[in-house]
């Protein structure tokens, strides 16, 4: 029963990670340190040996992660547009949820000391900076129609999904933000919608690339001084509170609702937590 319990929370946090990483604003690296996989994912992807060691774990993540990304292409991008103000303050409750959770993990081996606030405030201020540029409409492109094979469409999708996945692993980005960026979102989503498989495959090809190397490179990082990345966590973290704030936000009903999607997305992230425990 413990093992199914386990197993049925890496399937719930592959679920809204996969769900976060196609929302725009929304940070699937950020779900990842709020349920507190976030160490045991990189870990688990940073190598071959890692990742066969790792399989169930892996497949169980990889699968809710599959069903959050198809979710969100139908119910969560309609649940935004009807319900955009309740929808974003249920992910902001997610987040501050976990909040805790990543304050322990960071202050595991060492206190908090003066100098963690460089990199929180850095962080912080890379996320708001992104954000207010995506609100200035800086980012505009239009998407690609692919209706079959094309190689230089393939590549570009590849090394999109590369850049795209690299920034997946990190919390406080938007993968989905980084895809507007590059001017393949429409086209992911689309794809998926349709099934439409010439986008599908080199992308998938280039997301599996980007997120054994982003592990990589962020449990490194992690291994040499934790206390400080996840300084910058927590910064990039809070700082995507202010990223996916509805526009609708205000002293209105809507909002009203909002506090009490929030409230829920507080209770489920501290179930999700209470469900795993602490990563082992």
């Amino acid at each position: 029963m413990k093992k199914f319990i386990e197993y049925l929370r890496y399937f719930l946090c592959g679920l809204v990670f996969g769900t976060a990483n196609v929302i725009p604003g929304v940070s699937g690296g950020t779900m990842l340190v709020v349920f507190g996989v976030f160490d045991r994912l990189t870990e688990a992807i940073s190598g071959i040996k890692k990742i066969f060691q790792n399989f169930w774990f892996l497949f169980t993540f990889a699968l809710g992660a599959g069903g959050g990304i198809v979710l969100s292409a139908f119910v969560i991008s309609s649940l935004f547009e009807n319900f955009g103000v309740q929808t974003n303050m249920f992910f902001i409750g997610l987040i501050l949820g976990g909040v805790p959770l990543i304050y322990k993990f960071g202050t595991e081996d060492k206190k908090v000391k003066p100098s963690c606030a460089v990199p929180f405030v850095i962080a912080m201020a890379v996320v708001i900076g992104l954000t207010v540029l995506e609100k200035m409409d800086v980012f505009k492109l239009a998407p690609d129609v692919v209706t079959g094979f094309d190689l230089v469409i393939s590549l570009k999708l590849i090394v999109c999904a590369v850049i795209a996945a690299v920034t997946m692993m990190i919390p406080g980005i938007s993968g989905s933000f980084v895809m507007m960026l590059l001017g393949v979102y429409e086209t992911i989503i689309g794809a998926i919608k349709d099934m439409n498989f010439y986008v599908i495959i080199p992308f998938a090809i280039g997301a599996v690339i980007g997120i054994i190397g982003g592990a990589k490179l962020i449990s490194m990082l992690i291994k040499k001084n934790k206390l400080m990345v996840y300084s910058a966590l927590m910064g990039l973290v809070i700082g995507s509170v202010y990223a996916i704030l509805p526009d609708g936000f205000g002293f209105n009903l809507q909002t009203g609702y909002g506090f009490a999607c929030a409230l829920f997305g507080v209770m489920a992230a501290t179930l999700v937590e209470k469900l795993g425990g602490s990563e082992e």
